[in-house]
């Protein structure tokens, strides 16, 4: 068994650390970053309401592209130019859906799913507006056959 070579274990290094992955899109070295929630709400929003693939790629993409800054720089972004930049790049650039994929293959490392389903889950949970039964209704939890007999 060979150890890995020095590329590996930096790329190893830096998912570890969390730490921004270079792609090249357009011909530039690009850093996608861990997604902000407002990026992920946009993003899931056009996964929902765009019909057309080839237009959902490009919106989901010029998503993440915005994403870069911080805090309120990154929804100023998303609010102001994310209508101007997917048609910039869909109707102008006409970038091709390989490059789309690189980023979007990137940013899927980049989403906190793992905390996000979690807390998904909890918090549908405790939600007071789901159906639940009475005890009797439910029976018995432990079926009678199991119950050992004095």
């Amino acid at each position: 068994m060979e150890q890995p070579t020095i590329d590996i274990q930096k790329a190893y290094d830096d998912l570890l650390s969390r730490g921004p992955e270079q792609v090249v899109f357009d011909g530039k070295k690009i850093s996608i970053g861990w997604l902000h929630n407002g990026t992920v709400r946009n993003f899931s929003h056009v996964m929902l309401k765009e019909e057309d693939p080839w237009k959902r790629n490009t919106k989901a993409c010029a998503c993440i592209l915005l994403n870069h800054r911080h805090g309120l720089l990154t929804w100023f972004l998303l609010w102001a130019w994310y209508w101007v930049y997917w048609r910039w790049l869909f109707y102008v650039k006409n970038i091709d859906q390989t490059e789309i994929m690189v980023v979007l293959n990137a940013a899927k490392k980049k989403i906190q799913s793992e905390p996000l389903m979690m807390a998904t889950i909890l918090a549908t949970g405790m939600m007071d507006t789901l159906m639940t039964i009475a005890r009797h209704e439910a029976g018995p939890a432990v079926p009678d056959s199991a119950v050992p007999t004095p």
